[in-house]
């Protein structure tokens, strides 16, 4: 699992936001872009990181990291991050924390329900 540097983060934030900025108001929402050409899908995590339940969320996910890790790349985006909030509205999100499961090129594969996931919910969502 790559738990995105704020350099690697904000590489990917941009990507998806000039996307954004490309499509029309008819389109479906864009996911996160690949942030390289690993094709691995992506965890994204939607999160408030003053949150008590995204905190644990954080917490349960760093703890799988060795176990992710060459699997998926996981992409935090957050309530605390302007930039960011967009994502929010143009996936529907509305309870905290949020996991979707998106593939290489950014197509919606699966959401978890709203709230902490375990790690076996985990593993059944990324498929491992």
């Amino acid at each position: 699992m790559s738990l995105a540097s704020p350099k690697i983060r904000a590489a990917l934030v941009a990507l998806v936001l000039g996307a954004a900025a490309c499509q029309s108001s008819a389109a479906a929402p864009p996911a996160p872009a690949p942030a390289d050409a690993s094709g691995l899908p992506r965890l994204v995590f939607f999160m408030n990181p003053y949150g008590r339940p995204c905190q644990v969320q954080d917490e349960l996910l760093r703890g799988m990291a060795a176990e992710l890790t060459g699997k998926i790349t996981v992409v935090y985006i957050r309530t605390t991050e302007a930039s960011e909030v967009p994502f929010f509205e143009r996936f529907g999100i509305r309870s905290l924390p949020q996991l979707l499961l998106v593939d290489a090129a950014g197509k919606e594969l699966r959401r978890a329900t709203p709230g902490i996931q375990q790690p076996d919910a985990i593993r059944r969502l990324v498929g491992i």
